[in-house]
């Protein structure tokens, strides 16, 4: 098994727009939301949380990142020629925009729709491109000439799904009106309008021939309908949840039942003319890996999900709910392969290459390709990740830590990945200890781990712990581990014996984050209930509690150098860090943030302060106010920063799935 992950990070570098202006380096490639073959199969593109990359799929090497849209990309799709790609922009941006594959050059933006956009497709025969989605509308733009070319507003709610007939001449659309539109594409005009679920249509598919329709809806059934007159031709439904997919020939209608059977039904009469029992199949698999029951079918411990039709229609790809994908060999009706994702184990997309002899598997983070005839794994493409919680650099500055639910630790000169840490139950927090000979991994399974750091082997482990684990930090003088959680309580440790030395009650809601003062006597803690609470780190008593809003959260403390100043981000990400007294808990001044400000950091020196907030980082002089610098190349919040020992870079750590450290050095 090959994966790319240690060099991917250095030559993205490389690549037009990956590093924000003012960034040394960036770490990660975001998270995978979708994926999709060109035509001729010589090009991947993803949709990730920061663009769009495209590989070559001969040596599955990046050729190239498209970026522009302002937010996610949630879908890609090839025109049917190859030469241009269409990608969409939900959950804020709306944006559809169209590229040329052969150059990467942005060709057009469509900013037309007002809310998230479901589906886009494009005509098979002509230039035309047709989007739908929250805000009611049907959408057909002209790709030749960027312009939109009509409006199609019958639906009175959401469109989750379009599809054209084979020749291009209709257009036919399912949402949550609970109906089937069917639209003529050269007047718009609609010429078919029935009901077809009782709850909302999810998907909607043309035969080859163009003569029937097939519809999924939430309602549980699975619906053959006459393409021209809407009438019903076959319902299949036993209660069970569906998918289907049709094969290319249009001969057949594969339908997967959550409760274990495929059904294979003649796409004219909708007859069912052979079912697989997968639950009898699986039965070896279902031991591995056991799965949640049924309450009905003939195998309850076989539940499907969705199902592919290999583009030869030889195969059909199905997934469980152990996300394991199935390869059912359609002439013998027997397995070829079962493919389960290393690592997380966990799909969110699933394609055919066009020639069938490759699949592609993304679980977010990765993306695993298989080979169909012999069911060999032939590559793994990494260096996506999952939200990035948090950042930290090692006492002597030479590695960075950043935590997506697995602890990747950085070289800071080289912007090598050095090794990753995970644990069973994900890594929820992360802490060098002084020294930088330990990092503790507090985890969403209740215990936490220390390494040590030079061979990066599990040294101890705390137990006990009722919740999980959702802060550690190490005291300035390395004597104490404080460890916070969901159980709105506080820990304190002593790391060499593992020992639990105090647990500090007060909080009436969860423990967001907490700081030690730099003399190690005092603990800071702030949580959901609007409180800063202030602990003596010897006794474990509760010297101090400042009261602020109860319905306002406090989401970051950090302790000024001199440890006279606390300053504090909360009331959800509120616009503003706040410093306080750390004696009298007096509110000393306040620094209004436009962006908002979700996490706070001081510098070595305590003249400056970082704030991170929606999708950019600022540098504040912490006695006059004023900002100094704001970095802009986030897409989302920010929910970590960290400054170096020696304060000349900080770190960010991005819901956007990517790290990222900034020069300090110039106009500061």
């Amino acid at each position: 098994m090959k994966s790319d992950y240690m060099q991917s990070h250095i030559d993205m570098n490389q690549f037009k727009n990956y590093l924000p202006e003012g960034a040394i380096a960036r770490f990660g490639k975001g998270y995978v939301f979708d994926m999709q073959f060109a035509p001729d199969g010589s090009k991947l593109a993803v949709a990730s949380t920061i663009g769009i990359w495209i590989y070559d799929t001969q040596t599955w090497e990046e050729r190239n990142l498209l970026t522009g849209h302002t937010y996610y990309v949630s879908g890609v799709e090839f025109s049917p020629d190859g030469k241009t790609l269409a990608s969409i922009s939900s959950w804020g941006d709306y944006t559809i925009r169209l590229w040329d594959v052969a150059t990467g050059e942005s060709k057009a933006t469509f900013t037309e729709h007002t809310d998230d956009i479901y589906s886009m497709v494009f005509n098979p025969n002509d230039d035309t491109l047709a989007s739908a989605g929250k805000d009611q509308t049907i959408r057909l733009w002209d790709v030749s000439t960027s312009k939109l070319k009509r409006i199609l507003d019958e639906h009175k709610d959401q469109v989750n799904t379009l599809t054209y007939s084979p020749d291009g001449s209709k257009l036919a659309s399912g949402g949550k009106e609970e109906v089937i539109r069917v639209y003529d594409v050269q007047t718009g005009d609609p010429v078919l309008t029935f009901a077809a679920h009782v709850s909302s249509v999810d998907t909607v598919k043309f035969a080859p021939d163009g003569n029937t329709i097939f519809s999924q809806g939430s309602d549980n059934k699975v619906c053959i309908w006459n393409a021209n007159s809407g009438e019903l031709i076959q319902e299949i439904s036993d209660n069970t949840k569906y998918s289907c997919d049709i094969s290319n020939d249009g001969s057949t209608i594969a339908v997967a039942s959550s409760c274990g059977t495929v059904h294979l039904c003649n796409s004219q009469s909708g007859d069912v003319v052979r079912t697989i029992n997968l639950g009898t199949k699986l039965d070896a698999i279902a031991t591995t890996y056991p799965l949640r029951g049924c309450q009905c079918g003939t195998n309850p411990d076989t539940k499907l999900g969705s199902i592919l039709y290999s583009p030869d229609n030889r195969t059909i790809a199905c997934y469980d709910d152990r996300d394991t994908i199935h390869l059912l060999d359609m002439e013998s009706e027997t397995f070829l392969h079962t493919f389960k994702t290393p690592g997380r184990h966990s799909v969110n997309s699933y394609r055919y290459s066009p020639c069938g002899n490759t699949l592609a598997i993304s679980n977010g983070f990765e993306i695993h390709v298989w080979d169909i005839k012999s069911g060999e794994h032939v590559r793994t493409i990494s260096g996506y990740a999952e939200v990035v919680g948090e950042v930290e650099f090692a006492p002597d500055g030479k590695t960075l830590v950043s935590l997506d639910n697995i602890a990747r630790i950085w070289d800071v000169t080289t912007h090598k990945l050095l090794n990753t840490l995970s644990e069973e139950g994900s890594i929820a927090s992360v802490a060098y200890s002084p020294d930088g000979s330990t990092l503790a991994c507090g985890t969403y399974d209740n215990t936490i781990h220390l390494h040590e750091t030079d061979t990066w082997q599990r040294s101890t482990t705390f137990e006990g712990l009722t919740e999980s684990v959702t802060t550690v930090v190490f005291s300035p003088d390395g004597k104490t581990l404080a460890s916070d959680g969901s159980d709105n309580t506080i820990c304190l440790w002593n790391p060499m014996t593992g020992e639990q030395i105090y647990k500090l009650k007060g909080h009436t809601d969860s423990v967001y984050d907490i700081a030690f003062s730099p003399d190690s006597s005092i603990l800071a803690s702030g949580g959901w209930d609007g409180t800063i609470r202030f602990w003596d780190v010897a006794t474990g008593k509760l010297l101090n509690t400042i009261e602020t809003d109860p319905n306002e959260s406090i989401d970051s403390v950090a302790f000024s150098p001199d440890g006279l100043t606390l300053a504090c981000t909360g009331e959800n990400g509120a616009k503003s860090v706040r410093f306080r007294d750390v004696s009298t808990g007096e509110l000393l001044h306040t620094i209004d943030v436009e962006a908002r400000a979700i996490s706070v950091v001081y510098s070595p020196d305590g003249r400056t302060i970082a704030s991170g907030g929606m999708g950019e980082l600022s540098i504040w002089d912490v006695t006059t106010g004023e900002v100094l610098k704001t970095f802009t190349g986030h897409i989302d919040p920010v929910n970590s920063v960290a400054y170096s020992p020696d304060g000349q870079t900080l770190a960010s750590g991005c819901r956007d799935s990517t790290v990222v450290i900034w020069d300090l050095t110039e106009d500061i």
